[in-house]
């Protein structure tokens, strides 16, 4: 029997509007046979980011929106 992975819990505080987005993202991803969760959202989410870092492809955009939420959180 293969081992289990170890994993580890976060907690974030989010806002309406992304927990809204990240609703809206596991119903999309979803289909008859298949739910997705809010959780499985933020794992894939966390995966596409990494992957476009190690190739040099995240988009300047989402930097951008990064040094939004900073600026936001800081008022």
């Amino acid at each position: 029997m293969p081992k289990r992975e170890k994993s580890k819990r976060l907690q974030v505080v989010i806002t309406e509007e992304q927990d809204s987005l990240l609703t809206k993202t596991a119903y999309q991803l979803s289909n008859p046979e298949r739910l997705v969760s809010k959780s499985e959202v933020v794992r894939l989410g966390i995966s596409m980011l990494h992957q476009a870092l190690e190739s040099g492809d995240l988009d300047p955009e989402v930097l951008k929106v990064l040094e939004e939420a900073a600026e936001e959180a800081s008022e």
